[in-house]
């Protein structure tokens, strides 16, 4: 090789000490740079030649210049951040929740259900006062009240986190387009995978891109040899070298809100965790189900105080009323529509005069065993307008109207086997059907003498008022044998299980993404020591290889000199 080949091979080394020093110093300089991963010099020695029976080497050569990072490393820390941020969320739903249900600290409903039940217990011990009978009424309002207040505040939680699902699917779009892009710019200055150098700022973007993207939907991502990175969700792929598929969020009706789709194939986006997994179980589960129980627990207690009431007798009858339930009348009575079906039974119906007194009752057959006898509203309508002293009659949305022919004559109901007053809505002491629409009755309202207390005839006894005491403990069968209020204490136990959990799991999968985000850093952070070290070691280098230059520029000069 001679001295001009070792000048030349030296020359070579105090190149890659000169490009080793300048990317120590890029990683010094970066050290606080949030999202910067180390970049670190790849050399590899120059191929060796052969001079007679030597194969000598050919010096050194500076291959690329890559980032350090463990690619497998970044995988699981990607996934722990999916895991925590869907956590992160769904403990904020929780803790949301928790708010809203003040039963928790021993207030709300379950209060409510003590005081209305207390109501019904001090008009028992005295029927007849005027003041105990409105306070019961006082109290009916006040309970439906506070569940159709407690039930649109868990549908307005509820609703919010339908526009959380908006919003993922924004910055889903925002993230996607933007690692498209620099996928574009990776391949290009790296040359598609030709050349041995990252483009490491534009790297470090893209996890930070991507890292950010993981917070809202669970991605499993793969770098191809050119550079750019595939991202898929559940099989869907998202980003392709620089395509990218935008999502949008529109209302499912099978999802019950609002859902995240996918433009190009109008799919549901499989998303299973994350902000955005996070939020689909914030709606549907965690309020979805607490709205589910809330509606169930409403319903039950308006069909059970009614099923009870609609029997019984206050100290007057009615001479008008129109039911509050609208209903199909032309049908049989599985398929008309009522808040819950009639069974097969009967019910009297009473006139009585000014007084009070009996009259006459009648008998009226209620029909459903699923056959094509079976009784409708129309042809229960038509067997009270037979009755002597009143008009029955239908209005357009299927209500039952009942006035009585004579100022001096009334009526009442009792005896009802069938449940189909009640069903009906008629002489009921709550309305509607769910927690959205439950209130007292507005007849009862304002006429509290038509409050039911006895079943045996007005002011004839109590057992009516008697059979709704302790209604709201009382194991009910259509309950599968719970109770009202066992529903919502049940409801209210599950749910702090639930958050206790959630909060253990939250703080757990925190503490593993922040292990492996220490592990991450540890590799992929700029060390200050060790790239001083680096820094020292590429001085010696250089110093060497110059002295090598002077060296072999003596024994040249020494050479031409001879």
């Amino acid at each position: 090789m001679g001295l001009f080949g070792t000048i030349q091979q030296s020359k070579g080394a105090l190149d890659a000490a000169q490009i080793g020093l300048q990317v120590v110093g890029n990683n010094i300089a970066n050290a606080n740079t949030e999202g910067y991963i180390r970049q670190r010099l790849e050399q590899t020695p120059a191929v060796a030649y052969r001079q007679g029976n030597l194969i000598q080497g050919h010096g050194v050569r500076a291959t690329g210049v890559v980032q350090v990072i463990d690619q497998q490393l970044a995988e699981r820390m990607f996934n722990a951040k999916t895991a925590a941020a869907g956590a992160d969320s769904l403990s904020s739903a929780y803790g949301q929740l928790e708010s809203l249900i003040t039963d928790l600290d021993g207030g709300g409903l379950n209060e409510q259900f003590s005081l209305f039940n207390n109501a019904m217990h001090d008009l028992s011990t005295q029927p007849n006062d005027a003041a105990t009978r409105e306070f019961v009424i006082i109290q009916g309002q006040t309970l439906a009240s506070n569940v159709q207040q407690l039930r649109t505040n868990a549908g307005e939680l509820q609703d919010g986190w339908n526009a959380e699902l908006d919003d993922a699917a924004t910055q889903i779009n925002r993230l996607t387009e933007r690692i498209a892009q620099l996928n574009v710019e990776i391949a290009t200055i790296e040359g598609g995978g030709t050349l041995g150098s990252d483009a490491t700022g534009l790297r470090d973007q893209r996890y930070r891109d991507l890292e950010e993207l993981a917070s809202y939907v669970n991605i499993n991502f793969q770098e191809q040899a050119s550079g750019n990175v595939s991202v898929f969700v559940g099989g869907d792929y998202l980003i392709a070298d620089g395509n990218r598929r935008e999502v949008y969020s529109a209302y499912s009706e099978e999802a019950g809100g609002q859902e995240v789709r996918i433009i190009d194939t109008d799919a549901p986006l499989k998303a299973t965790g994350g902000k955005l997994g996070a939020a689909m179980e914030a709606r549907s589960g965690v309020f979805g189900e607490y709205v589910e129980s809330l509606d169930q627990m409403a319903a039950a207690l308006i069909q059970g105080v009614n099923k009870v009431h609609s029997q019984g007798q206050g100290r007057t009858g009615f001479t008008s009323l129109v039911s509050s339930n609208t209903s199909q009348p032309g049908v049989p009575l599985g398929e008309a529509e009522l808040p819950f079906e009639p069974s097969n039974g009967s019910f009297d119906f009473n006139i009585v005069d000014s007084d009070g007194e009996l009259v006459s009752t009648t008998r009226i057959d209620v029909r459903n065993l699923g056959t094509v006898n079976d009784s409708t509203i129309s042809s229960i309508v038509s067997d009270i307008n037979a009755v002597e002293g009143v008009t029955a009659s239908l209005s357009g949305d299927g209500r039952i109207r009942i006035d009585s022919d004579s100022a001096t004559a009334q009526f009442t109901f009792g005896q009802d086997t069938s449940g189909f007053v009640a069903a009906a809505g008629m002489n009921t002491f709550f309305t509607g059907s769910s927690a959205v629409d439950i209130e007292v009755n507005s007849v009862l309202a304002d006429n509290i003498d038509l409050l039911a207390i006895s079943d045996g005839g007005i002011n004839a006894d109590t057992n009516t008022l008697y059979n709704m005491l302790d209604l709201v403990d009382q194991p009910l069968d259509e309950l599968g044998n719970r109770s009202i209020r066992g529903i919502h204490e049940q409801t209210i136990a599950a749910l702090g299980r639930e958050i206790s959990v959630q909060n253990s799991a939250t703080e757990g999968l925190n503490d593993l993404y922040s292990t492996l985000k220490s592990q991450h850093l540890a590799i992929t952070g700029v060390n200050i020591d060790e790239e001083s070290i680096k820094m020292i070691s590429y001085q010696r280098a250089f110093q060497a290889s110059s002295r090598v230059i002077s060296t072999a520029a003596e024994m040249l000069d020494i050479l031409l000199a001879i």
